[in-house]
């Protein structure tokens, strides 16, 4: 059964400049949607830069010879260790840049202070470069932020399309007398009222009974009790697909 909707969702569009029982799971699913969108759009894009950077260092990089600088080790407070380095070396205009790497633990232990360490980098773009061994932390971060935009986009694409249907439904869907059998509050809060949840029970054009349940205002709640009539609005094609929109019989 979808969920409830109040007699809002025939109001104008005035009336749905604020948060309603009528659009409350489109924000809601909108909102998911849009961050999952931008964190989606924030992995794609630092991924497909990451990938083509470590294209062109390998097709067209120089290479050359650095000089460590220092070694640490960094362990912060559960997390697991991190080998930095930091070098300097030479481009091929004799300016010299100074960067910072981390390091698999392997690579790390191989280098020694005021050694050579191996660096490639784009020519004419020195501040981009690569050690041995360079451990790809934004990787991780590329992977973590699709895999959430892509759960968080799921989800609320999945809420934004029943709330159209939701809409759709109290709109163009069939009229049906249902008996009010329950009324008691619910945890959902709009605006940070709490709302009461109603349970009531139709008989679809068939003959068929179906239960469904929706939320409502303590204001409208006033007027309903066990054993009210309303008129309710269902998918003729899917009667247990149905919207409360707590009109009177």
């Amino acid at each position: 059964n979808a969920r409830a909707t109040s007699a809002t969702l025939f109001s104008g569009a005035g009336e749905k400049r604020m948060i309603t029982n009528s659009n409350f799971w489109l924000w809601f699913g909108g909102l998911w949607l849009a961050v999952g969108l931008l964190f989606l759009g924030i992995g794609a894009g630092v991924g497909f830069y990451r990938s083509g950077l470590a294209a062109r260092l390998d097709g067209a990089g120089v290479r050359v010879q650095g000089l460590v600088l220092s070694k640490e080790i960094s362990a912060p407070r559960d997390r697991s260790a991190s080998y930095n380095v930091t070098f300097r070396f030479d481009d091929s205009s004799g300016r010299t840049i100074r960067g910072s790497a981390k390091l698999d633990a392997d690579a790390w232990d191989l280098l020694d202070e005021r050694r050579p360490i191996e660096v490639v980098y784009l020519a004419g773009r020195p501040q981009s470069y690569r050690v041995a061994g360079q451990s790809d932390s934004e990787r991780v971060l590329t992977l973590v932020f699709t895999l959430v935009g892509a759960v968080l986009a799921v989800v609320g694409g999945v809420i934004v399309g029943n709330a159209l249907r939701v809409r759709r439904v109290a709109r163009t869907g069939a009229v049906a007398l249902a008996n009010v059998v329950d009324v008691r509050p619910d945890r959902l809060h709009i605006n940070g009222i709490p709302q009461w949840e109603v349970r009531y029970r139709f008989r679809d054009a068939n003959g068929r009974t179906h239960e469904g349940k929706g939320s409502v205002s303590p204001t409208d709640v006033q007027s309903l009790k066990a054993g009210a009539v309303r008129r309710v609005r269902y998918d003729a094609r899917n009667p247990r697909a149905d919207v409360w929109p707590g009109e009177p019989a």
